[in-house]
């Protein structure tokens, strides 16, 4: 029980440090210094304002100290990182199936905060899943996907001008799944994507914008079809 609670902590814990590492790379600060806190009094926030979920609910998503309503995104992201971590730990086969597993999550993670966030992302880190993926399945058609992943991540060569509408990292993370998965379940990740994509579009039309970040909804698919 002791694992599985270390696990779901860890997972939460590191929830809370992509998302103040997206919030700070889009503000160009460093992620080390200064401290955590308010954005809005500037109060350095205490270790008992910074516990992962348990915080937030006691401080009903409020600043301590001037009552600033916080974004529920950390909350958010610090639950779901515990519990792909713990559902990770619970199901993998091995101890290098649950590193890779946990990378996959860490890096699907970021890039989902980044595209929302931003609508930019670091192609390096669909590299690493395209790699991580090879390595597990390392067929012929694997190589070729990877090698065309490598050309569109290192070169000017666009991938996404063959399917309009799909950003190039979305085209580029999609041959990553390929890598990741096959290409069949691939295939759904990408239907189930976009359907919660227009299922969301449709709900949420207020908050629709120009430019919709698709790798948040990839990303679901993903954790869906794959669990």
């Amino acid at each position: 029980m002791l694992i599985q609670i270390y696990f779901f902590v860890l997972g939460a814990s590191l929830g809370s440090f992509l998302t103040l590492c997206v919030a700070r790379t889009i503000l160009g600060q460093s992620i080390i210094s200064p401290r955590s806190h308010c954005d809005n009094c500037l109060h350095v926030l205490q270790p008992f304002d910074l516990i992962p979920i348990i915080s937030y609910c006691l401080l009903n998503g409020r600043c301590r100290y001037c009552q600033k309503e916080f974004s529920p995104t950390s909350c958010l992201i610090e639950l779901l990182m515990g519990i792909l971590f713990l559902h990770n730990f619970q199901t993998a086969s091995s101890n290098l199936a649950l590193i890779s597993r946990l990378l996959i999550v860490i890096s699907l993670i970021y890039l989902s905060l980044t595209d929302l966030k931003t609508t930019w992302v670091n192609g390096n880190l669909i590299g690493v899943l395209g790699v991580i993926g090879f390595i597990y399945h390392p067929t012929f058609l694997n190589l070729i996907v990877l090698g065309l992943l490598a050309i569109s991540l290192l070169t000017s060569f666009q991938l996404s001008s063959f399917i309009p509408g799909l950003g190039e990292a979305d085209f580029e993370l999609f041959f990553a799944f390929i890598l990741l998965t096959h290409l069949q379940a691939s295939v759904v990740i990408l239907f189930v994507a976009a359907a919660s994509c227009l299922i969301s579009q449709l709900l949420f039309s207020h908050y629709r914008t120009k430019q919709i970040p698709f790798i948040p909804y990839l990303t679901f698919a993903y954790f869906l079809v794959t669990a």
